[in-house]
């Protein structure tokens, strides 16, 4: 495939997927048919709009086109340059929309990144800033090789519809990425959590703390919760719980309230607590060395490792990952090759198959395109 071809989709579905791939590989992409169909709202929405502007700014000599409708966009992406930035989400979506690409590009930027995030740090749609940070932070550190210049802070938590959150990200830069084999998940062996409040009863807390903990001390007694309770601008509640293995594998899962606007009835806190922690067994039984939300960032710094063998175990592959798979093999032309995991401390007869606990798991091998930061000097 041609270097200066470019890249056509159509619709908004993956339309963060195509942009971050784009600008890694310096291919240009035109999407085309951006809710043409919709008559309540054709065109880019305001958070694409506001994500584009994001990528702008964090780059040097991007050129972008969006016709008068809104329904088509042409990006040629820039270099990467990173530094001080400061950039506000629009309510309609979490900084986590945000939060999640700058992880994936920040590494490759000229000049370490440090940007300021405003907006909602907690909504049912997004990753929250708390999942982003048991979650993906510990998988970009593995590829860093470094926690060195790499934090993530929430300054203030806002829920939605008014938001008024602030976070900070930083994060160092890298020339080259490591390749590595990630086998080895172990089994969970404590679970945290935190449970934040805005303007409500301190006692809704503590209530979705006691269902959240009565359903996992059923299977082990480590579990503890601290209590966040924040004196933001919009009322509600959630509760954010992550497993630990015994290997440093973290699972994470979240739950939280209706909020205002939605036209839903109240939830109460004890099924807060309880969804949060159905969802968090969810993701235990699923495994895997990363859970849902880090997969598609393993596979990116995997397929842009050195060239060599790059071996990953995860749970069953979101619909997410699987397209995330298939833009990476339009961008890069990586495949992968994907297998059943076969535990080799377990040997394969059918007594000991119908014992087997948890889902069928899989290993993804690929070999790395050796990716370089162009405009990072060695380090």
């Amino acid at each position: 495939m041609d270097a200066n071809e470019v890249l056509t989709y159509e619709g908004c579905n993956f339309f963060r997927q195509r942009l971050i791939l784009a600008t890694l590989s310096g291919r240009t992409v035109r999407i085309k048919n951006i809710r043409a169909n919709s008559e309540e709202e054709p065109g880019l929405q305001e958070h694409e709009a506001s994500f584009i502007r994001l990528l702008d700014r964090i780059s040097n000599g991007s050129h972008i086109e969006v016709n008068r409708t809104g329904t088509s966009l042409l990006y040629k992406p820039g270099v990467l340059n990173g530094g001080k930035a400061e950039h506000t989400c629009p309510s309609q979506r979490g900084i986590g929309y945000f939060l999640e690409p700058l992880l994936m590009l920040a590494p490759f930027c000229k000049t370490p990144i440090n940007i300021t995030l405003k907006g909602v740090t907690n909504n049912k749609i997004d990753p929250s800033i708390d999942m982003i940070k048991l979650s993906l932070l510990p998988v970009l550190e593995k590829f860093l090789v470094t926690d060195e210049g790499l934090s993530l802070k929430m300054v203030k938590r806002g829920l939605p519809p008014k938001g008024d959150g602030v976070v900070t990200f930083t994060c160092p830069v890298r020339r080259t990425l490591k390749a590595f084999q990630w086998e080895e998940c172990g089994k969970v062996k404590r679970i945290r959590g935190t449970v934040y409040t805005s303007r409500v009863a301190p006692t809704v807390g503590n209530r979705m703390l006691e269902a959240a903990k009565n359903e996992f001390t059923k299977f082990l007694t480590d579990v503890y919760f601290n209590v966040d309770n924040a004196k933001g601008v919009s009322p509600g509640y959630g509760l954010c719980c992550t497993a630990r293995t015994n290997m440093g594998t973290m699972y994470c899962a979240e739950a939280m309230s209706n909020h205002q606007g939605e036209e839903l009835e109240a939830r109460l806190p004890e099924d807060v607590g309880r969804e949060a922690a159905w969802r968090l067994m969810e993701e235990i039984f699923r495994g895997g060395c990363t859970d849902t939300l880090g997969q598609p960032l393993v596979l990116l710094f995997m397929a842009l490792a050195p060239k060599d063998i790059s071996k990953f175990v995860c749970g069953p592959l979101t619909p997410y990952t699987m397209h995330f798979l298939r833009h990476m093999r339009d961008f890069f032309q990586v495949t992968f090759k994907i297998e059943e995991y076969r535990d080799k401390s377990i040997s394969i007869s059918d007594e000991e198959k119908e014992t087997r606990t948890g889902a069928e798991k899989l290993i993804l091998t690929c070999v790395g395109i050796g990716y370089s930061n162009i405009s990072k000097g060695q380090i």
